[in-house]
C-alpha cells in the first residue's frame, strides 16, 4: 500500500474521466474500495481499480469503456 496512489471518489472520477452515476454502477458491480475506520469514507487504490477494470473487460481510450 505504501508508494501506491490513493484517491478519494472525486479524485478517482477525475482520474478515470467518468461520471458519478457510472462510478456508482461500477461499485455495485464490484469495483474495489476501502473504508477509513474513523470516518467510514471510501478510498481507492489506483492500481487495484485499473486492474479490476481490465479484468472486467473495460479498456481506456480517452475514457474507460466496455
Amino acid at each position: 500500500m505504501f508508494g501506491e496512489e490513493i484517491l478519494n471518489g472525486k479524485q478517482l472520477r477525475e482520474h478515470l474521466g467518468i461520471s458519478t452515476t457510472l462510478m456508482y454502477r461500477l461499485i455495485e458491480n464490484g469495483l474495489p474500495y476501502h473504508r477509513l475506520t474513523c470516518t467510514g469514507k471510501k478510498y481507492y487504490i489506483v492500481s487495484e481499480v485499473d486492474e479490476w477494470l481490465r479484468k472486467a473487460g473495460y479498456h481506456q481510450q480517452k475514457v474507460w469503456t466496455k
